[in-house]
């Protein structure tokens, strides 16, 4: 890949970037089958969040590239960009290890997955291999680089590397747009 950034050497205007944070898709609805109507509901909402970021001045968005929200946010970015309706729009894919590939369990993610990888503006390997920490560290590495987080939650998986990101968020003191998927399935 031509697009690698290493961690170290990557800049961005933290003034206008965004990342994300959300669960992992066994825990979204309907376990985050993108064709159900739950799913298309909270698709249909992150991609308001992320349209009115873009109106709110934030160009760069940085994903985490785990399967679930990451995906989908990354998704959404990248059908902006390349639409060509969205002036500088960039996609940064913070990937946690070079080896992530492997956690993509279905064709379906695998495909998302490259496709992402593939049509982004840069790659940035956190960790150059697996550690217990390297998720930790890449989601410092998105909150570090950021201004705005989009987080999707369940609140009562407070223990979650989700909520994880928000409490980094809030101690940065960055301005967090939450989606509860409670709301969702109610």
């Amino acid at each position: 890949m031509d697009n690698v950034v290493a961690a170290g050497d990557f800049s961005c205007d933290e003034s206008s970037t965004c990342c994300f944070t959300g669960h992992r898709r066994r825990a979204l609805p309907d376990s985050g089958d993108m064709s159900s109507q739950l799913m298309k509901i909270l698709t249909s909402r992150l991609n308001l969040m992320i349209k009115t970021a873009y109106s709110d001045g934030y160009r760069t968005f940085i994903s985490g590239m785990s399967e679930g929200i990451d995906l989908c946010c990354a998704e959404i970015v990248l059908s902006m960009k390349m639409s060509g309706a969205y002036e500088g729009i960039r996609l940064i894919c913070a990937v946690p290890y070079p080896e992530q590939f492997k956690e993509m369990k279905s064709a379906e993610d695998r495909y998302r997955y490259y496709a992402c990888m593939k049509g982004c503006d840069a790659v940035v390997y956190v960790s150059p291999a697996y550690s217990k920490g390297c998720y930790r560290e890449r989601n410092a590495f998105m909150i570090e680089h950021s201004s705005r987080l989009i987080s999707v939650v369940d609140p009562s998986n407070d223990a979650s590397g989700t909520m994880q990101t928000v409490r980094l968020a809030e101690k940065k003191g960055i301005e967090i747009i939450t989606e509860d998927i409670g709301g969702i399935c109610n």
